[in-house]
């Protein structure tokens, strides 16, 4: 079945949901934990464009930006992302912290680049707490 896998990553983060929503809501908030090659106004419809050194480029369009999910959907980028999406939902724990589930959905296949992503965002969702919970700028790419 077409557009049937999907590959899901959770982590919990120690701060309020806000600073993880800016995070990957604004420019800035994108460039301190993803690349620092980030252009986009962040406004529901447009797109982010996301540029690496010596990878393939990434066009992300927000089509969903509540305080409970952000909903991206891939424009441009290598082999089977185009038409993909991007859901990242919260949710506040007991104990001040945030649950941030990301799941990339819609890829053909669970081989080849669908591996190969799974992978990349287990790095990004680390560097994610680290920007959130820090403050501090650490792009997981350049």
């Amino acid at each position: 079945m077409a557009g049937a896998h999907s590959l899901k990553h959770e982590i919990y983060i120690s701060t309020d949901a806000e600073k993880v929503r800016k995070a990957l809501s604004t420019a800035e908030g994108l460039r301190g934990w993803n690349t620092p090659g980030v252009e986009g106004s962040g406004e529901l419809g447009t797109l982010w464009n996301l540029k690496y050194s010596g990878r393939p480029e990434f066009s992300w369009r927000i089509d969903r930006d509540d305080p409970e999910e952000i909903l991206w959907t891939c424009t441009k980028g290598p082999g089977d992302a185009v038409g993909t999406t991007a859901t990242f939902s919260f949710g506040s724990t007991e104990d001040g912290r945030t649950r941030v589930r990301v799941t990339h959905g819609g890829w053909p296949h669970d081989e080849a680049n669908f591996i190969k992503c799974n992978t990349i965002w287990g790095v990004l969702m680390d560097h994610l707490r680290e920007y959130a919970e820090s403050g501090v700028s650490d792009p997981a790419f350049s």
